[in-house]
């Protein structure tokens, strides 16, 4: 008999993942953190803290002890927090063999040093190879409610890539490949601070060309933190690049947008961090990636100036005319400052 499919986390994507593999035919073993949302899945067939309306697929049963679910599964799908990876990964290292595949749906970067999430789990697992990186434009209510979606699987070896596409059946979540795991990670957790900035534009009604501009820049941004990484430039064009901006800056459904949204009516970082309720990876993110652009010598205007914001540090309307009067340049032209 075929091996469940661990997910590794209950919030609403590893939520909407644990479902469209349900879809999929798979057996799914969830992990949860929290007795009160495993046992809503189990009992009520719904998740209605992180993912409210949407029934459950009868193949997802929900575990709050991690070895449960380690010990019986084979692939793992990583989709706790960024914060979590460390402990996760040294968790669920003594049931993993070489047939193993662990593929990383978090957003973000440990936020000691800014690694990777890949690298984190090269850390702990220094022999183990099989790790594939998924990202793209995928909010977590539509992916559940079957609404057509293209992401990207990332991976050292696309044979790898291949047998995690094979676990998704339905004809709505299509896969793409990459062997970018450089550059899909630092789009994916990147783009939160852009889509928190784009709230934050339109809160303070800027208009749609402040927005647009904001995002490009953002994007060109992303692109030139993840080329200092060792990224492939064309990745940020793509689905894991720009379309993963697109779908989280433009849509009151991503966490990051509304983050900023209330900071620009006026709300205090933490206060609007707190209304929305759970984890809002770009507020970390924002930190963490200013830290390592300036021990870089990487400019990053967009980032840095929402981490004055989130900080506390700069309001918003000071924040917006920074952004505007600094120095005008090539639009494509590395910009190194020391």
């Amino acid at each position: 008999m075929e091996n469940p499919v661990g997910v590794i986390g209950a919030g609403a994507w590893g939520t909407a993942i644990a479902q469209t593999l349900g879809r999929s035919e798979r057996n799914v073993l969830m992990w949860s953190y929290e007795k009160d949302v495993a046992a809503n899945i189990n009992k009520k067939r719904e998740n209605p803290k992180y993912l409210p309306g949407i029934p459950l697929c009868e193949r997802i049963e929900a575990h709050t002890k991690l070895d449960k679910v380690a010990k019986n599964c084979k692939i793992f799908f990583i989709c706790c927090p960024a914060s979590a990876n460390t402990e996760v990964a040294t968790a669920i290292k003594p049931y993993l063999s070489s047939e193993s595949i662990v593929v990383l749906c978090s957003k973000g970067f440990r936020e000691s040093d800014g690694a990777l999430l890949s690298d984190v789990w090269q850390e702990v697992l220094p022999n183990f190879k099989n790790i594939v990186v998924l990202s793209g434009p995928s909010m977590a209510g539509e992916v559940a409610a079957q609404k057509l979606t293209a992401v990207v699987l990332a991976a050292k070896k696309q044979a790898l890539t291949q047998k995690v596409s094979n676990l998704f059946t339905v004809n709505w979540f299509r896969p793409y490949f990459s062997d970018d795991i450089i550059g899909l990670q630092v789009a994916a957790a990147v783009k939160n601070v852009i889509a928190i900035a784009a709230g934050m534009s339109d809160a303070l009604e800027l208009g749609e060309n402040a927005r647009a501009a904001i995002v490009c820049r953002g994007l060109a941004e992303i692109s030139r933190y993840g080329k200092s990484l060792g990224a492939d430039p064309e990745t940020f064009i793509g689905l894991a690049g720009l379309g993963d901006v697109m779908v989280t800056a433009f849509s009151q459904l991503s966490r990051n947008y509304r983050l900023g949204y209330y900071i620009g009516q006026g709300m205090a970082p933490q206060e609007a961090y707190d209304k929305i309720g759970g984890v809002v990876e770009g507020f970390r993110t924002a930190r963490i990636v200013t830290e390592q652009a300036v021990c870089r010598g990487i400019d990053l205007g967009v980032v840095m100036m929402m981490d004055g914001v989130l900080q506390g540090d700069i309001k918003p309307s000071r924040a917006i005319e920074i952004l505007a009067s600094r120095p005008r340049i090539n639009e494509f032209e590395e910009r190194i400052e020391r």
